[in-house]
């Protein structure tokens, strides 16, 4: 139960950290998937940013 609880409260401070690392893509979706297939990595949208 601790160890769930300490998880709980540590894991969303893990996942912004890691997240503002990350250096977004900004142009269409096709540009997006296009250069993703080239780079083998995978494609994350996000519909909710008010950057």
């Amino acid at each position: 139960m601790k160890k769930r609880l300490a998880l709980a409260l540590i894991l969303p401070f893990i996942l912004i950290s890691s997240a503002t690392a990350q250096n977004w893509f900004e142009g269409t979706v096709d540009e997006a998937v296009a250069q993703s297939k080239q780079e083998g990595k995978m494609v994350l949208l996000d519909f909710f940013s008010g950057g």
